[in-house]
């Protein structure tokens, strides 16, 4: 339960992404918290995804040092480009409230659903940085562009991290 609602604060820590990694082994599965405690936890994600948002936005502010020129045309692009990413983060949050309410009775089928979603997932996420790519090559120089990219993927992998310490593994 604690493992569960861990999780939830860290999820929307940074939002965004998968459901595996080496850390989840050392995890006890922990079965998910009753209804009310999973309302809370949900609380819990929409609330730090404000914050995480918002601390994202300063972190790219910072890292990209951007003249007020490329600030004025890159803004808007990474706004839509948050905004989608916001939706494909919210298909994940799905995904694991699915796992969780069937973590203590997971079937075959169910979990070849949910391996089915998570694929589709990523899928998704990755023709969104394909679709935007084009436009932030519009606004930018290819080095910024490349250097924004690295900077989303390393934030990425700092979600990542989290949520496979606090997801754990199938039984």
């Amino acid at each position: 339960m604690r493992m569960w609602t861990r999780f939830g604060v860290v999820w929307s820590g940074l939002l965004l992404l998968g459901l595996t990694g080496q850390a989840a082994l050392a995890q006890q599965p922990v079965s998910p918290a009753g209804a009310e405690t999973q309302k809370e936890a949900m609380e819990d994600i929409q609330l730090t995804r404000v914050v995480i948002q918002t601390e994202r936005q300063a972190i790219v502010t910072r890292a990209m040092d951007l003249t007020p020129e490329e600030m004025e045309a890159f803004w808007p692009v990474y706004r839509e480009y948050r905004l989608e990413a916001t939706k494909v983060g919210d298909r994940i949050i799905a995904l694991i409230q699915r796992y969780a309410a069937n973590y203590d009775e997971l079937t075959d089928a169910e979990a070849d659903k949910l391996l089915t979603d998570f694929v589709k997932i990523e899928q998704t996420r990755a023709g969104l940085r394909a679709k935007f790519l084009p436009k932030f090559k519009k606004v930018l120089l290819p080095k910024k562009v490349a250097r924004f990219y690295q900077l989303e993927h390393k934030l990425d992998i700092l979600i990542l991290s989290e949520i496979a310490e606090a997801v754990p593994l199938v039984r």
